[in-house]
C-alpha cells in the first residue's frame, strides 16, 4: 500500500510539473497556472489523507504567492477545500479498510488459520486461468484424515480441534511458500501447487503422509497411529477443467481409503471406469 502512494505521490508531481509548464506556455500572463495547483491540492488530499491535505495547503499558498494575486478569502475557501478533501479521503480509506478486513476474515478458516473453502475455488480458478495462459501444469492435493470421526468420539471436539490444528500446521511447513492450503471442509484438507507436475506432487503428498505417520500428535497416543489418505491429481493431464481436478483427487483419496489408508494415490483413469462400475 504504502509503495502504491508513494509511486501515486511520484505521477502526481510529475503530472503538476506538466500541466504547470503547458499552462504556463498556453498562458504566458500565468493567471490560470492556479488551476494546476488547485488540481494537484485535491488529487494529493484524496490520494494521502491528512498528509495530502497539508500537502494541498502548501500547494495553494505557493500558488497565490508565486502564479497570482495572493486572494486571502479565496485561500481560505481553498484551504478549507483542502482539509475537507483530507477528511473524506481518510473517512473512505478507514470504511475501505474495514471491508478490506472483513473480506480476508470471510476467506479463512477460524480454526486452523488456513484459507478456506471459498478461497480455495478462487484460486484455483486463477491458477487454472493462468496454467492455460502459460502452457502450465498445476496439481491438486485431497488429504482427508483418517478414523478422523471415531478419534472425535472417543477424545471429544476439543482435542479434535487441536488435531485439525496440528495437521494444518504440518501441512503448511511441508510445502513452498507459492503453494496454497486450504481446509476443504471438515477434516478435509487441498494443497494446491501451481506450476507443479504430477511426479513432484506425489513427492510433497508422500512426504506429508511420511511425516505425520511418524510424529505422535496429541491425543493420539493411545488410539492406532494418527494418519492420512492422500490423493493427487494434475490439470491439464488428468482433467479438462479445475472443478474436474477436484473430482479426480477425490477419486484418487476414495481409492487410497479402500485399499487400506495411509497412502497416497496418484490418479489414472481406471479410477473413473472403476467409479462408473461401482453400482
Amino acid at each position: 500500500m504504502k509503495k502504491n502512494k508513494l509511486i501515486t505521490l511520484i505521477a502526481l508531481i510529475l503530472g503538476f510539473i506538466t500541466v504547470t509548464v503547458l499552462l504556463m506556455t498556453v498562458f504566458p500572463d500565468n493567471h490560470n497556472v492556479w488551476h494546476a495547483y488547485e488540481v494537484l491540492a485535491v488529487l494529493a488530499a484524496l490520494t494521502f489523507y491528512l498528509p495530502g491535505a497539508i500537502l494541498g495547503v502548501v500547494a495553494a499558498v505557493a500558488g497565490g504567492l508565486f502564479f497570482t494575486e495572493l486572494d486571502s478569502g479565496a485561500l481560505i475557501n481553498y484551504v478549507r477545500l483542502a482539509l475537507i478533501a483530507g477528511g473524506v479521503g481518510w473517512y473512505a480509506s478507514r470504511n475501505l479498510s474495514q471491508e478490506e478486513h472483513l473480506s480476508r476474515l470471510l476467506m479463512l478458516d477460524r480454526l486452523t488459520g488456513l484459507r478456506n473453502y471459498s478461497y480455495f475455488i478462487d484460486r484455483l480458478q486463477e491458477e487454472r486461468r493462468r496454467a492455460d495462459r502459460f502452457g502450465s501444469r498445476i496439481s491438486l492435493i485431497m488429504i482427508d484424515i483418517d478414523h478422523f470421526k471415531p478419534f472425535n468420539d472417543k477424545f471429544g471436539h476439543r482435542l479434535g480441534n487441536e488435531l485439525l490444528i496440528q495437521m494444518a500446521a504440518v501441512f503448511k511447513a511441508q510445502v513452498r511458500g507459492v503453494d496454497i492450503v486450504c481446509r476443504y471442509g471438515g477434516e478435509e484438507f487441498v494443497i494446491l501447487l501451481p506450476n507443479t507436475g504430477t511426479e513432484a506432487a506425489h513427492e510433497i503428498a508422500e512426504r506429508i503422509r511420511t511425516t505425520i505417520d511418524e510424529n505422535d500428535l496429541p491425543g493420539t497416543e493411545t488410539l492406532e497411529k494418527c494418519s492420512i489418505s492422500a490423493g493427487v491429481a494434475t490439470y491439464p493431464n488428468d482433467a479438462e477443467d479445475d472443478l474436474q481436478l477436484i473430482d479426480r483427487a477425490d477419486e484418487a483419496v476414495h481409492e487410497a481409503k479402500q485399499i487400506g489408508r495411509n497412502k497416497v494415490v496418484v490418479y489414472n483413469s481406471s479410477l473413473t471406469e472403476k467409479k462408473a462400475a461401482t453400482p
